[in-house]
């Protein structure tokens, strides 16, 4: 009996220990990290609440996605942790757009690390054509009215007296019944319509605009009598 109750306490202690180093092998191997199909040294457009900057993307880890000094008409710009930007991406076939938050930044080299993004949108080149048969039509850009240039699935031109940044959350309010859809100002640059100072701003849409059709050249603008 004594025997018996001495192998049965022998392989419980066997059976904990192989418990235990296949936990400790399992945890120390490397997790693997989904990598982002940007190359090395890609020049993006980084868009974030301060306006527009330039950098490259230098490389990828464990910690996120890692760029260079972040410029802007040629200074450094220093970002802060937690804030929000928007990323373009040029790669040979697409162009990639995502979202991520400022997790670190090195105060000598002025390198700066983004989250690993959750989503990232791949739009084809030559997928997104810019329909400016809209061109004319009267909308609204957060409230206030816009006049569309163009307009594509992925997003749209318009022409406003909202003094809009880029890096600005949007919601734009379409003609011709195709909603509203929310989206963030890629750019705003200063015009002028007619003799009011206005801006023209780029928008990329949150979610794809979906149903969009040409529209006859003579058609009735949106909000006309």
């Amino acid at each position: 009996m004594r025997e018996l109750i001495e192998m049965v306490g022998l392989l419980a202690i066997v059976f904990g220990v192989s418990v235990a180093v296949s936990y400790l092998f399992f945890n120390r191997r490397p997790r693997k990290v989904q990598l982002i199909p940007l190359a090395e040294n890609t020049s993006v457009r980084m868009i974030g609440p301060g306006g527009a900057y330039r950098c490259y993307f230098l490389r990828q880890d464990h910690t996120g996605l890692i760029f260079s000094a972040p410029l802007q008409r040629d200074r450094y710009v220093p970002l802060r942790s937690g804030e929000m930007m928007m990323v373009q991406a040029a790669t040979d076939s697409a162009v990639l757009t995502f979202r991520a938050a400022v997790v670190s930044r090195n105060a000598d080299t002025h390198e700066f690390t983004l989250a690993r993004p959750e989503r990232v949108r791949h739009v084809e080149r030559r997928a997104e054509l810019r329909d400016t048969s809209y061109s004319g039509m009267i909308g609204r850009i957060n409230g206030t009215s816009a006049t569309l240039q163009n307009l594509s699935a992925g997003g749209a031109c318009v022409v406003t007296a909202s003094p809009v940044r880029a890096g600005d959350h949007v919601t734009l309010d379409l003609p011709m019944g195709l909603g509203e859809v929310q989206g963030w100002a890629l750019e705003s640059t200063a015009t002028a319509q007619g003799r009011t100072l206005s801006r023209a701003v780029r928008i990329r849409f949150e979610v794809p605009l979906a149903g969009l059709r040409p529209v006859a050249p003579r058609k009735a603008a949106w909000g006309e009598s």
